[in-house]
């Protein structure tokens, strides 16, 4: 894990990841108010959940064999979500502070996933890509409350088809949602206005985007592919 100086572009090393995944080497959510980094270990085995101290490098195992990814992060009660892999069945799960044991919210239909969660800034709404047994990816939202209480209802914001919906995440007003999808046949950076439900497609790349994060109300940070890697980038 590591951070980048926007101004200089100097990295700095935070912490090594044990057992790191082969494409996205690990799940990472952010608590910007303790500035600490929840991360996981052993990614192609059971995983174990850890979190790192940024300020002091210093990091600790929190629960062992969690066996859960997709990590984020609420800031409104600073529980963690995540989605939970166990014979062969997805559990959208959460973990409450102290971070010592994950509780079940609903366990999706056996050949259905989700993957790439967020939750918005005010803690109400959850929303991720879900995958349906027949192939077809759908970004989706529901009430963060309602599935705690066992009312299930997920609301489909996008049909992607066959392309998936990557890393959508929401603003810092809530407002809008922006990811990533090859659904023009190239990796390009889409926003979702929930005000009209309008999907608008922001790029158009010849090697691909990724995983843009909104970091003012007209640039976003994301990663552009090139010969010699992925390259930070702001639009």
């Amino acid at each position: 894990i590591a951070s980048i100086d926007m101004a200089t572009g100097t990295m700095a090393k935070i912490a090594d990841i044990k057992g790191p995944a082969l494409y996205f080497v690990s799940s990472l959510a952010y608590d910007s108010r303790n500035n600490k980094i929840f991360y996981t270990s052993k990614n192609n085995d059971w995983r174990d959940l850890l979190e790192v101290d940024i300020n002091t490098g210093s990091s600790k195992v929190l629960i062992k064999d969690v066996r859960t990814g997709e990590l984020t992060y609420n800031k409104t009660d600073n529980s963690l979500w995540g989605i939970r892999h166990f014979n062969g069945i997805a559990t959208i799960v959460r973990i409450p502070f102290p971070y010592t044991e994950w509780n079940q919210v609903y366990s999706l239909p056996y050949g259905e996933t989700m993957y790439d969660i967020d939750i918005s800034h005010d803690g109400k709404i959850i929303t991720g890509a879900l995958a349906e047994v027949n192939g077809t990816q759908l970004l989706v939202k529901s009430e963060t409350d309602s599935l705690i209480s066992g009312v299930i209802r997920f609301d489909t914001l996008y049909n992607f088809e066959n392309s998936l919906p990557a890393n959508f995440t929401f603003s810092d007003d809530d407002k809008y949602l922006y990811g990533s999808s090859y659904y023009s046949g190239a990796s390009n950076i889409y926003k979702y206005r929930f005000s009209d439900k309008d999907m608008s497609i922001l790029s158009n790349s010849e090697t691909g985007f990724f995983r843009p994060i909104p970091i003012s109300e007209d640039s976003i940070i994301a990663f552009r592919y090139t010969s010699k890697g992925f390259s930070p980038i702001v639009i």
